[in-house]
């Protein structure tokens, strides 16, 4: 008489039992006395120790097998990152570089330009308003430079070019009108003082 694996278990039998469960349950499991059930015992405990070793060996070769997918796989996108990688940092640097030649277009200094080109790239909006309030000021220190360039000094004696209210006085109306056509600021200046 053979028994089968739920009479052999009787209560700690369950459906979908793993085989480290039931290798468990029978070890447990009080086992009838006769000959024909300790052969029927051995012949499970046999089946299930072939079907546990066949299953460790498809485990092993799948896993053999999924490692040099993985391999692949993981070699694939460790190129593809690399690539990536290299495909940004290339735009960067074109964009880098775009970026600085029209602000030196614009007039910025070299060095002014590639910071504040660096800044654009990495989104540093905060040092670019600061490179630009740089560029401002600068531009105006050279407007402010050339526009004093074509001013002429102011004459010493307190800018009536050393003429006083007494020597205007004294001046003939052909110097007052040359001085009139001249300088018609100091002419008003002094010809309302009188």
């Amino acid at each position: 008489m053979a028994l089968s694996l739920k009479q052999l278990l009787g209560d700690s039998y369950k459906d979908g039992m793993t085989t480290a469960e039931i290798e468990a349950a029978l070890a447990k499991a009080e086992l009838p006395a006769d000959e024909e059930s300790k052969k029927e015992i051995e012949r499970l405990t046999t089946a299930l120790s072939k079907s546990n070793t066949e299953a460790a060996d498809y485990k092993r070769k799948l896993r053999e097998k999924q490692t040099e997918e993985e391999k692949q796989k993981e070699e694939q996108a460790q190129q593809l990152a690399a690539m990536q990688t290299e495909l940004e940092t290339l735009r960067k640097e074109k964009t880098l570089a775009a970026n600085k030649g029209q602000l030196i277009a614009l007039g910025y200094d070299e060095a002014l330009a590639t910071e504040t080109a660096q800044a654009m790239v990495d989104g540093d909006t905060a040092k670019l308003f600061a490179n630009q309030k740089k560029f401002i000021e600068a531009q105006r220190s050279q407007i402010k430079a050339e526009l004093m360039k074509g001013t002429p000094n102011p004459p010493p004696g307190g800018g009536t070019d050393g003429i006083t209210k007494e020597a205007y006085r004294a001046m003939p109306l052909d110097q007052k009108q040359k001085l009139a056509t001249e300088n018609p600021t100091l002419y008003k200046k002094l010809n309302s003082e009188e």
